[in-house]
Formats: C-alpha cells, structure tokens, sequence
C-alpha cells in the first residue's frame, strides 16, 4: 500500500503512532517511496521525512543543513592540521637551533604520528559511543592547547614529548570528521564530500607553508607554533556552536537511539575485515611517500639545488595546492566517473605518484623554476591528493554503528608508514649523503602501495 508524498507527518508525531500505522497498513507500506516494516522503530523529523534510530535519514531531500556540516568539519579539519603540518615549514629554523640531524628532524614528525596513530582506535571506539560534536571540539582543543607548550622546547626530547601529546589530541581525526559526512551525506555524493572535506589538508599546509617560516624569521619558530595552537582552539569553539548531530541523535546520552553494543565479536569482525587490513597496509606506503615529500621538500631543495628558504616554501605551498585539486579531482572521479568505486581513483594517484617520484630526481640546481614547480604541484596532486578515498572505502566495507571504530583501526595501521617513513627517509640521506637513494625508496613504497592495494575486492553493504 501507499502512502501519498506530503502525509501530514510532524514533529509531535509520536513513534508509536507510526508503529500503530503500519501495523494497520500491513506488510508492503511505502512512503515516500521508502519501504517500512510492521514493528520497526521510527521517529519523525519534518513533515514527509522520518530517521531510523541510528540516525539515517529516510524520505524527502537531504537536508541543506549537511553543506553547514561540511562547513565546519572543514574548518576543524584544517586548524588541527596546521598543528600537524607546522614541523616541516619550521625545521630549518628548529634544526639550527637545536642542531638536529635529518634523521632526528624525521623523529619530530614521527613523534606527533605515534601519539596520533596510538589513539586512532580509542578515537575511533568513543565517536561511536559519545558523537560525533563533542570529540569534534573535544580534539581540537586538545591539539591547540598541547602545541602552544612547544614555547618550553629547549631540546629534542622536550620538543619530542610535547609533539607526541599533540598527536593524541587531534588523534580523532580524521575519522570525526568523515563520519560526519557519513551521518549527513547520501552515498552519491560521500566521495566529493571527503573530497572536499580533505582539501582543508591541504589549506593547512600551504597556510602554514607561507607563514610560518615569515614568523620564525620575525619573531621565533616558537611563536609559529603558538599561533596554530590558538587557531586549533577557535575552531573548538566553532565546531560547539555551529556543529549538530544528525536526527535521531540523543543528547542527553550521548547515544544514538538505537545504538548497537560494540561487542569484542564485532571489535573483532573489524580487526580480521580483508578489505580492511588490504587498503590499511598499503596505505603505508601511500603515507610513507606523503610525509617524508612534506617533511624534507624545504630542506631538500635549499641542500641539494640551491633554492632559498622562502621560495622552497612556496614550492611546498604548491606541493599543497596540487594535492587540494588532487583531493577535489580523485573524489569526484569516485563518485561521476568510476560509479562509487573508491579503489579505483586510489589506485590512478598511487601510478601518477610512481612516476612523479622517478621524475624528482633529474631535478638540479639548473633546473628552470617552472619546472620544479610543476613537478611538485603533480607530486603533491598524487602523493598527497589520494587521501580520504581509504577512509569512504573502509567505512563501507563495515556497519555504519562501527564506521569509527574501522576508520580508527585503519588509520592506526596506515600511520606506520606517517612514523616509519620521514625518518628512514633522512636516514638514507645521512649515510649516503645524497638525496637520490631516498627518492628510490619512495619509489619502491609506491609500487608496493599500488600492488597492495590492487588486491582489494571492493564491495559496499547495503546499510553503509
């Protein structure tokens, strides 16, 4: 039977009223075009459009209000990551100070990637329990706040501890923001939504890449890191105000209304998912080729071609920008062009990341400036541009009550390569004293990445 579009459906709708109208309607009632069942839970929002108690949004258009929450996962996003980011453009400044290596400048990254990566399941695990908003303001905070104490770092293991602890505190990213967009946007469109949602990355490190080194000449590299902090703690005030649980979501508990038991079996289920633990190994190799570009593109081109501090970071700028438009390009070609395939578009970015990492080394000090500007703008449009594809493709592998959970699992694995691969990387540089042998070695995390990753048999549940 159906029931016309526009049924007169309200706010004061009780749930068992709808209960009681289906019942009577009997098996096979269609509303709005949606298929309800005898028995089943549902709660009304507006008029013509009901949610599920997890949340999921049945009937009628998608609400308007998801482009606002895009909005603000943006702006989380991007404030926490200027906290991340903000080593490479300071290093030259903090390894003359402190008289760093390569090797030990590499340990500063991994320092914040290990605190990071050590929380992703936890972060993953309380998403799912207490939402979305608050671990939304709750990291950002956390990551402004711990930062600001770089002002203390006299040392390497000063500096070290202090990075660290900022990695717990924007370890709930990015799987809070995503699951975010997962709440609130339709499949059709999840992929150009990450997309966008992952440029703030990108924004991060080409504002940080600009301004930051303006600010260690000025005043000191510590103040850098004293200005990403207060921008982090903004960005919690604005996620408070402005960021709203989709329908369904209860407040007072923290819980959504039919919320499932993260049972150790489901845990479990996750942990041992094949598609899972496939696109989680071989974004090591994704990861390891991003971080260590980030991480030594400055100090590479002022060593090894001759180019000054401040034009090295506007290259890195342009490395940021590349991989933006590489964020916005691979996610719609997910969602126009491959019909949802997540798998695909990575793997387009790991053979375009291939090549370009071959092509850095013929890079000289007689290299034309265009040149080098383009090679690191296609670097950055693949190394860096691939990111938030992995996420919407293990997301969907699981149930959308456990997405954080599997997001967190993820990353937490995926981060080997975002701890391993910066130092190893300066390693090689100092024991051979030259940069070419790294590059071979991003070169080899990139064919692997790519056969890894070709593994995966991608398939969506229906309830993603």
């Amino acid at each position: 039977m159906m029931v016309p579009t526009g049924f007169p459906f309200t706010r004061e709708t009780r749930s068992a009223d709808m209960i009681a109208l289906v019942n009577d309607l009997g098996d096979g009632v269609t509303i709005d075009g949606n298929d309800f069942i005898p028995g089943q839970r549902w709660e009304p929002v507006f008029r013509g459009v009901m949610v599920t108690g997890s949340g999921e949004r049945v009937g009628g258009p998608p609400s308007r209000y998801r482009w606002a929450i895009l909005g603000v996962a943006w702006i989380s996003y991007m404030a926490v990551y200027m906290v991340r980011t903000s080593v490479p453009p300071l290093s030259p400044f903090i390894v003359e100070e402190l008289s760093l290596s390569k090797t030990e400048v590499g340990l500063l990254i991994s320092a914040g990637a290990l605190g990071y990566s050590v929380f992703q399941l936890p972060a993953g695990w309380l998403i799912d329990r207490v939402g979305v908003k608050r671990m939304l303001a709750a990291g950002t905070f956390a990551a402004g706040a711990i930062i600001i104490n770089m002002l203390l770092a006299g040392s390497l293991p000063v500096a070290f501890t202090v990075l660290f602890l900022g990695g717990f505190g924007y370890g709930c990213f990015p799987a809070v923001a995503t699951k975010a967009l997962l709440q609130w946007f339709p499949p059709n469109e999840r992929g150009t939504a990450v997309g966008i949602q992952q440029t703030s990355i990108n924004a991060a490190g080409i504002i940080t890449a600009m301004t930051l080194p303006l600010i260690a000449s000025g005043l000191s590299w510590r103040f850098g890191f004293v200005a990403v902090g207060l921008l982090s703690i903004v960005a919690s005030v604005i996620s408070l105000r402005f960021y709203k649980e989709p329908p369904g979501f209860n407040l007072e508990t923290g819980s959504e209304a039919t919320r499932i038991r993260i049972e150790w079996t489901t845990i479990r289920e996750v942990i041992l998912n094949r598609n899972i633990q496939l696109v989680s190994i071989s974004c090591i190799g994704y990861m390891a080729v991003d971080y260590s570009l980030v991480t030594y593109l400055i100090i590479y081109l002022k060593e090894a071609v001759g180019v000054a501090v401040t034009l090295a970071g506007f290259y890195l700028a342009l490395t940021n920008i590349g991989g933006l438009l590489g964020k916005l390009f691979f996610g719609l070609m997910s969602d126009r062009v491959f019909e949802g395939s997540r798998k695909k578009p990575l793997l387009l970015a790991g053979c375009i990341m291939l090549a370009v990492s071959v092509i850095v080394q013929a890079i000289s000090p007689v290299t034309p400036s265009w040149a080098i500007a383009l090679i690191f703008a296609v670097f950055g449009f693949s190394a860096i541009g691939w990111g938030g594809q992995n996420l919407i493709l293990v997301s969907e592998s699981v149930k959308k009550d456990v997405a954080g959970l599997a997001m967190g699992y993820s990353l937490m694995i995926l981060l080997i390569g975002n701890i391993v691969g910066p130092p190893v990387f300066g390693y090689i540089v100092d024991v051979t004293g030259s940069y070419s042998p790294a590059w071979w070695f991003l070169t080899a995390c990139s064919v692997a990445a790519i056969a890894i990753m070709s593994l995966v048999r991608e398939e969506k549940l229906e309830n993603t």
